[in-house]
């Protein structure tokens, strides 16, 4: 195998490949762009033996959500605004996406230059959403062979190409938002998380947050929801606007009551993004550790079987937290509020 030097001087963002040959330059890279400490140090040890020099992996920074639940409770509607949070996001659906429209496709090229022989890859839904959000409706109508096919794009950010002649890896640094419906159409709490989404552990070990949304009866939930609808309906305009006398201010950000518009909390987001990227402190690191330890000896049979992939999913959420606080270390706050977020998911149950 022939590598170009040139690629050991190629930037992270420049290179399109998962692996970069050669040793990081860089003096501030203290491992939070690697795994584990222990996969850390087994990849430094691995050696490409056609060229002598050796290979370097990347940690996974983006976080994957999946929500499952009853129909008729809103999980579209969350997708959609997802979507449109986020400056950069791809919004598809399970019924219409194949295998390669969601990762990259090899077509013909039929220019008049072209002989006919010639082929080009277009991108797929992830590779397209690149450090952005890409939103998948429907997830539980994909078939296995194209959930399959997103493993390495959840875990590894990259889509490997061997198609036409075309050998390269895409960058596929998205976050994936995911919903769908019970596989019996109606969630059964009898029945665990895997047996009700069917989707393999494999699969569902990648998402760093699953939650459960039940339709259940609720008299003054009930009655906000009829309330709300009925307002919709007999106040004239878009049923997207919200009625007067249940105005929140979404778009004053100078009422009383301190709701961001949609362009402020972009903004905001957009900016702690660039500007933070936190480390942990020795509290949280221990907090997290135990936490960790405790789930590993309490797994029940019903719940997900619990993998370094948790740990790394509450780091992840950790420095989420720490970024939405507009700070630069994960606190012990930090860390609290990541584990009573994940004990709310299905995760826990």
């Amino acid at each position: 195998v022939e590598v170009d030097d040139q690629a050991d001087e190629a930037s992270d963002n420049e290179a399109p490949v998962a692996f970069k040959f050669g040793e990081s330059d860089d003096e501030n890279d203290d491992g939070d762009n690697d795994g584990i400490v222990v996969q850390k140090e087994k990849k430094k040890s691995t050696t490409n033996k056609s060229t002598g020099k050796t290979a370097k992996s990347r940690r996974r920074t983006q976080s994957h959500i999946l929500l499952i639940g009853d129909p008729g409770t809103g999980k579209s509607q969350f997708l959609r605004f997802a979507a449109a949070l986020s400056p950069r996001s791809v919004l598809t659906t399970g019924t219409g996406s194949s295998r390669a429209g969601l990762t990259c496709a090899a077509v013909r090229e039929s220019s008049a230059g072209s002989n006919g022989n010639e082929f080009s890859l277009e991108a797929g839904a992830l590779a397209l959403a690149d450090r952005g959000v890409c939103c998948i409706d429907e997830f539980g109508c994909m078939s296995k062979e194209d959930r399959t096919s997103i493993h390495e794009a959840m875990e590894q950010q990259t889509i490997s190409v061997a198609k036409a002649g075309i050998i390269c890896k895409l960058n596929a640094r998205a976050t994936v938002v995911a919903v769908m419906n019970p596989a019996g159409g109606i969630y059964d709490e009898n029945m665990n998380l895997e047996r009700n989404s069917r989707l393999g552990s494999a699969l569902l070990s990648r998402f760093d947050l699953i939650f459960v949304m039940l339709d259940q009866a609720q008299c003054e939930r009930d009655e906000n929801i009829a309330h709300f609808l009925l307002q919709q309906s007999i106040i004239p305009g878009s049923a997207f606007e919200r009625p007067i006398e249940m105005d929140t201010g979404f778009n004053d950000d100078d009422k009383a009551n301190g709701h961001w518009g949609m362009e402020k909390l972009r903004a905001y987001i957009a900016t702690i993004r660039e500007k933070f990227q936190p480390t942990l402190s020795p509290e949280a690191s221990e907090l997290l550790e135990n936490h960790y330890s405790l789930c590993r000896q309490s797994t029940s049979e019903n719940s997900l079987p619990v993998t370094v992939r948790f740990l790394e999913s509450m780091i992840r959420l950790s420095q989420a937290h720490a970024r939405l606080m507009y700070r630069n270390t994960v606190t012990l706050d930090d860390a609290v509020a990541v584990i009573l977020l994940m004990e709310c998911t299905a995760a826990a149950s």
